[in-house]
């Protein structure tokens, strides 16, 4: 296999930085006037459809071609990944908690990675340990300004609806290698897109979200929601697989450390948020836990993984 130039690997690596690091603004703004778990439900909806359409042309239609348990599978993923993953990132932000905390929260996924990697026996470093507490406990600041206001009982709901999501996005992540998943990459993202977006929908729907709402939506909002779908949802997510079938895996790692920061520098420019004292020293924390977590992991991956399609 050919390795492509150093400049390709990073062009790829700052469209991951910058696009998946912007999503959520991209969702705070579509979300203002769409309702905020069908718009995410019908973005995933079509994201399938235009992925699906990309691997029938390009391998034709077999190539899609599923067993019943693996689609078990994949609506399980899509349920942990994007229905609790997601869809409480987005309601916290759509119940005003700012974007940069909620980014902060989502990095610490490898953190519940390793856990639950150090729950199952394997054996964790000892800096691997010392970034898991160290990244916790900087959670625990980033949570600290809201147990002390006793009229903010909603924002620290939903911080902690984003908390329990992010465990939901790792549980599936953990878990997924070991459920007979198809070969394909692109095809497993398809399914689950498909899939969770079925039941995200599904769920908007029964709790009296409304199609026509979501269709009456202002034009500044959906255009950003067709940024979730092609570019958040499908280029960023292409450019991420090539990166790991060419790119090291350490330094494909460090979005999770990138991608908050730029979400936390956006929401105050743009969005003004406040960068408050206990905010920016609950990011350092949380960022430091999560380098040394990640590369404590790098370390340990003598092989990477390569997709199939």
């Amino acid at each position: 296999m050919t390795q492509p130039p150093k400049s390709q690997i990073w062009g790829a690596l700052w469209v991951v930085y910058i696009v998946w690091g912007t999503t959520y603004l991209a969702i705070e703004y579509s979300i203002r006037s769409m309702p905020p778990i069908l718009a995410m439900g019908m973005r995933f909806l079509a994201a399938s459809f235009l992925m699906a359409l990309f691997i029938s042309m390009r391998w034709g239609i077999g190539f899609l071609a599923i067993t019943k348990r693996q689609t078990a599978a994949l609506a399980l993923l899509g349920a942990l990944l994007l229905g609790l993953g997601l869809g409480s990132v987005t309601l916290a932000q759509y119940n005003d908690v700012p974007t940069g905390i909620v980014a902060l929260l989502i990095a610490a996924l490898p953190l519940w990675i390793a856990t639950f990697k150090a729950i199952d026996g394997v054996a964790s470093s000892r800096w691997g340990w010392f970034g898991i507490v160290i990244g916790f406990f900087g959670v625990g600041i980033l949570l600290l300004p809201e147990l002390r206001k006793p009229d903010n009982s909603s924002h620290l709901f939903w911080m902690a609806m984003v908390i329990v999501g992010n465990f939901a996005w790792s549980l599936g992540t953990y878990i997924a290698p070991r459920l007979g998943l198809p070969k394909s990459t692109m095809v497993v993202t398809t399914y689950q897109m498909l899939l969770g977006g079925i039941s995200m929908s599904a769920v908007a729907l029964a709790t009296g979200e409304r199609i026509t709402d979501f269709l009456d939506a202002t034009l500044f909002s959906w255009m950003w929601w067709l940024f979730l779908v092609l570019i958040g949802s499908i280029a960023t997510y292409s450019a991420y697989l090539w990166l790991v079938k060419y790119a090291p895996v350490g330094l494909i790692a460090t979005y999770a450390y990138v991608n908050p920061v730029i979400a936390v520098t956006i929401g105050a420019i743009v969005l003004n948020e406040k960068l408050s004292t206990t905010l920016l020293i609950g990011a350092a924390v949380v960022i430091t836990g999560v380098v040394m977590v990640v590369r404590a992991e790098s370390r340990a991956v003598a092989t990477q993984v390569q997709p199939s399609a």
